[in-house]
């Protein structure tokens, strides 16, 4: 079992290279490695198309795609042996495992690789996965990672090291609402074979098998439903709180992969999935949704730029009084706040016009609504909510047309529109960001976003979809709908419904820093919501932030913006590894360099773009493995300046990294074990070149 420990990182030394185009580190003979040292090996379904394949072929893509791994779709059997990591998105019955496919998956383990199935497969493939028989069950809800010495150092299992990793649901978490949830196949295994994790039946829900000199792995669960159908809320309930808790039940399914590929590809690169390559994000929020709220918006604006970072304001434009609350948006001095909000450069963002419970129940309504035609006390629709709410700020923050609103109606005409000529410091010039009153969330709601021209939503909880990892939306609330341009950003840390007080203060600050500190060790990000009401003359809210902020700076977070983070992931999920290759010099001290090319100019690539390797792949002597100097090239071959730094080290800093005990790299093409345990540490290369984008 490995528990987080924190650890001093290194500043990351600055290694210039200037930015041109004439023939780089040709002054001595390349090596290109092959794709199958560098890539993850997915296998699509096997046999006919159908809807599901899709969905599972989907639910497998994404999971790199999120981790930042580079990965390649092998369609023809003979191609898997040219890797050393492979993951099926399906296990095939044995009608769709042809004699081909069999064959190549025995041979691929039987020579040295290390494969991952999952679901329930024919009973063809049993003796490689060494189980006997498989029973399918929808009443399993949780699954156990066994945790005895000879099991919890595979190196499967190198990010399974928190209470809820150990034990995670896949169905009704808190209370059982459900009768049946997703299917599950419980196995039984054979001799030779070691049970990794267990359903709570006492079947088998992972387990490993050595067939010859490589490694099978069998999970009793599919990705499409572990992964995919928590992404579109469909989940079963399983979350076991709503807010305020680590749920990585869905998390923990990707990070069995990450880990594989990390321990057993030969060069196990990827792209950090966060800023700048640090240890996690903390992502600022605020719901702009009460009347107090806005002038107070300021003081936690403040707090931000005192950390040097940006937040999201989700403005609620209640343009009109009902029996629940004033027109507030409508008063000067808080439209006023929100324009000196964007002024500073904070990110304005939507949170509806009505703040609407029943908003998960309202109709769509018309694409073409306006604010001078919308009657939300009459009707809401999501149409209206979405469109109109961002016509009013587009219109009163940034200065844009509102396409025909109608300032007589509902609304005083006397109300300031002092814009800021269509741009903020953070260079937006609108409204990209959206998040609903309550978290309501209906099924077209990011279609209607989507359409509206919206880039990013926060309206779902990261435990409701088990997940804290930022991913691509569909467009209805359905794993085979398309998928959208939209970005679901999900939301961690709520201070609302009595869990912030100033009496829970001290309990609550405790929780948020247990909640980023198991963030941070499985490199994934916190969205932080705290409602600006409550602050008039009191500061228990902006204590309990600061607390959090300054943690969060220790650990080396990022801290900025929804806006902010999502032009980041955007511009990240463009960029992919395309080529890696090593140079050796014996007559230089057995001197070698390892040099890895990205796919986009230097001019496309996000400023905050950071890679990943083991900490293995640098050396200080030359009896250690590893390379003396690694290089980055873009698209045309340019090297791009980057600074490097590793777990482990210590720095003149004195910041620290969270960081977990993981495996080095197994041994390769020479008949050894995979996933040989070894070195925590992971080196951070941290691009930092010159005229790269910081939007797309």
């Amino acid at each position: 079992m490995f528990r987080i420990i924190l650890s001093v990182f290194i500043l990351f030394a600055i290694a210039p290279a200037s930015l041109r185009a004439e023939d780089p580190d040709s002054s001595l003979p390349e090596t290109s490695l092959s794709r199958g040292e560098y890539t993850l090996a997915l296998v699509p379904p096997i046999g006919n198309r159908s809807e599901a394949k899709h969905i599972a072929r989907t639910a497998l893509r994404r999971i790199p795609e999120i981790q930042g791994i580079p990965y390649r779709f092998i369609e023809e059997p003979e191609e898997v042996a040219g890797y050393r990591v492979a993951v099926l998105a399906k296990a095939p019955s044995n009608a769709e495992l042809t004699s081909e496919w069999t064959n190549a998956l025995y041979s691929f383990v039987e020579q040295g690789g290390v494969l991952l199935v999952p679901g329930l497969p024919g009973s063809d493939l049993y003796s490689l996965l060494g189980i006997r028989k498989v029973r399918s069950s929808h009443q399993r809800e949780r699954i156990i990672f066994e945790t005895t010495s000879s099991t919890a150092a595979d190196p499967i299992l190198a990010y399974i090291d928190h209470p809820n990793e150990r034990t995670i649901s896949i169905g009704n978490g808190h209370d059982p609402v459900y009768d049946e949830v997703i299917w599950s196949h419980g196995a039984s295994t054979g001799p030779m074979a070691e049970v990794l994790g267990r359903f709570d039946d006492g079947s088998a829900a992972l387990v490993r098998n050595y067939y010859g000199r490589g490694i099978a792995y069998y999970l009793g669960t599919g990705f499409a439903e572990t992964v995919l159908l928590p992404q579109t809320g469909g989940d079963f309930e399983a979350q076991r709180k709503f807010v305020n808790s680590v749920e990585p039940s869905a998390d923990t399914i990707m990070l069995l992969i990450k880990a594989l590929y990390e321990a057993n590809a030969p060069v196990p690169v990827y792209l950090s999935p966060i800023p700048q390559g640090r240890p996690t994000a903390l992502i600022l929020t605020h719901d702009v949704d009460a009347q107090t709220s806005f002038a107070d918006s300021l003081k936690f604006a403040r707090l931000a730029e005192q950390f040097d970072a940006k937040s999201t304001f989700f403005i609620n434009t209640k343009y009109f009084e009902d029996r629940m609350d004033i027109a507030y948006y409508s008063v000067p001095e808080n439209l006023e706040a929100v324009q000196a909000l964007g002024r500073r450069g904070h990110e304005i963002a939507s949170h509806t016009v009505s703040h609407a419970l029943e908003f998960d129940q309202a109709p769509v309504g018309s694409s073409t609504v306006t604010y001078g035609g919308y009657r939300p006390k009459k009707q809401i629709t999501i149409n209206g909510e979405v469109r109109v709410s961002k016509q009013l700020l587009e219109q009163d923050i940034f200065g844009a047309d509102a396409h025909g609103r109608d300032k007589a109606q509902d609304r005083s005409a006397s109300e300031p529109n002092t814009g800021t000529d269509g741009k903020t410091e953070t260079g937006t010039g609108g409204v990209d960001s959206f998040r609903a009153g309550y978290l309501a969330y209906p099924s077209e709601l990011i279609g209607v976003l989507e359409a509206a021209g919206y880039r990013y939503d926060s309206s779902f909880s990261a435990n409701d979809i088990l997940t804290t990892f930022p991913y691509f939306a569909f467009r209805e609330r359905r794993p085979g709908a398309e998928e959208s341009s939209v970005i679901e950003i999900p939301l961690t840390l709520d201070d609302a419904l009595g869990f912030l007080t100033e009496e829970t203060k001290e309990q609550a600050v405790r929780t948020w820093k247990e909640i980023v500190r198991a963030h941070a060790a499985n490199e994934t990000i916190t969205v932080l919501l705290i409602h600006p009401s409550d602050t008039q003359n009191k500061t228990y809210k902006l204590e309990a932030q600061r607390e959090l902020m300054e943690y969060a700076r220790k650990l080396g977070a990022w801290m900025g913006s929804i806006g902010e983070f999502g032009n980041f992931w955007r511009a990240r999920h463009q960029l992919r590894i395309s080529g890696i290759s090593k140079t050796e010099d014996s007559a230089a001290g057995n001197s070698s360099s390892l040099s890895i090319r990205l796919n986009l100019p230097a001019k496309e690539i996000h400023r905050w773009t950071a890679l990943v390797l083991p900490a293995s792949f640098q050396k200080t002597s030359a009896q250690e493995t590893g390379y003396n100097t690694i290089r980055v090239l873009d698209a045309d071959g340019r090297r791009l300046p980057h600074s490097t730094g590793s777990t482990g080290s210590t720095g003149s800093t004195g910041s620290t990294r969270t960081t977990r005990s993981t495996r080095s790299p197994g041994t390769t093409g020479s008949g050894g074990t995979p996933g040989t345990p070894g070195s925590a540490d992971k080196i951070f290369i941290r691009l930092q070149h010159a005229g790269s984008v910081q939007e797309q």
